[in-house]
């Protein structure tokens, strides 16, 4: 599993370690927005805390440059250094140091207030933890999703990208997963690994060619078998089956004309409080199909997905079955905060 943690998005990917050491493709995927940005973003609100959100917002508006300068800082004193291992760690945040221009935005009685500790702000360990853990704590949560909509054990956890510099986020990946995962790494430079292996796949495509001649355009495929998911949420008609929670959306059936990659979606709601969901895909020989529980109805596989943005009202999730040349793709996509979930899963023997 690769999980490259950048500025504003973790991806996820899991691949098969093939002879020779080549990488088969990706069998499962995640992205979400929730990089190393959305710390920077609990410093500001860390900041709005103790000099009034008034004061901030004519600092981003007029003085950006001075934000921006706090925010450097932050990462290069505060962000990076912080391992979690000492609890003494802490950083003296002086206003008249780095943004002046604030002595003249707060209000009289946050003025007063600040003159009483000589305009120096103290951010200490808890503090700065409480920016980290909601992050970390998704993260992790995603890893744990992987890890469930892998077929196969994960031997290896490859952390990579900007954010994967810092020794917290490393130390609570490590804690956390190290009984599951038996190696967890972190490259070298993992700021370059992501950058370096496009590098080596961009090379490994112009070089290998020789077989270009002999591919072959699929207009279309009829498949043998309907393709649906199984229902599991409240809001659905008609969900129980002799006590079973069981009904089977169709998403395309048998003989429907497919074109290569051609998707077939549907759009599902999830409860206010659900922090979780998991999509069961079965197929079937029969062109009708009511119950996933009616004979000759096989599960081809599960997506597990997060769906931890509770706070958030009217979510709405896309869901799908994207049928490509050697595989079906199945993907979810929340259409507010934008977090992608995929895993890839092998045709039926005998379908095309």
């Amino acid at each position: 599993m690769f999980v490259d943690c950048g500025k504003c998005t973790i991806d996820l990917t899991t691949r098969k370690l093939l002879v020779e050491n080549r990488l088969d493709k990706v069998t499962a995927r995640i992205r979400d927005f929730c990089g190393s940005k959305l710390i920077n973003e609990e410093f500001i609100k860390f900041l709005r805390e103790r000099l009034g959100t008034c004061a901030i917002d004519l600092l981003e508006k007029n003085h950006y440059g001075q934000l921006q300068d706090m925010l450097k800082n932050f990462r290069q004193y505060i962000m990076n250094p912080f391992t979690g291992d000492d609890k003494e760690f802490q950083y003296e945040l002086d206003i008249e140091e780095e943004a002046p221009i604030l002595l003249q935005y707060v209000s009289e009685e946050i003025r007063e207030t600040m003159e009483e500790i000589d305009w120096v702000i103290e951010i200490k360990y808890n503090d700065i933890k409480e920016m980290f853990d909601p992050v970390v704590d998704r993260i992790i949560r995603l890893i744990h999703i992987q890890l469930l909509n892998n077929k196969e054990n994960c031997s290896t956890i490859f952390l990579t990208g900007d954010f994967c510099v810092n020794k917290y986020l490393q130390n609570r990946i490590k804690e956390e997963f190290s009984h599951h995962v038996n190696n967890i790494s972190v490259p070298d430079c993992p700021k370059a690994t992501v950058a370096r292996g496009a590098v080596i796949y961009g090379l490994s495509t112009m070089y290998d060619t020789k077989f270009d001649r002999l591919k072959c355009d699929i207009s279309s495929r009829l498949p043998k078998y309907t393709y649906g998911v199984q229902y599991y949420w409240k809001s659905s008609d008609d969900l129980t089956h002799d006590g079973k929670n069981c009904k089977f959306k169709t998403l395309v059936k048998r003989d429907t004309e497919i074109t290569p990659d051609q998707t077939f979606s549907f759009n599902f709601k999830p409860e206010s409080k659900q922090i979780s969901e998991s999509f069961a895909i079965y197929y079937t020989q029969k062109y009708n199909i009511r119950h996933c529980d009616e004979p000759g109805v096989k599960r081809l596989g599960i997506l597990n997905i997060d769906l931890s943005d509770v706070q958030l009202d009217s979510r709405s999730i896309i869901f799908g079955l994207t049928f490509g040349k050697d595989e079906i793709i199945a993907f979810a996509r929340n259409e507010l905060n934008r977090q992608e979930h995929m895993a890839t899963f092998c045709y039926p023997d005998d379908d095309f």
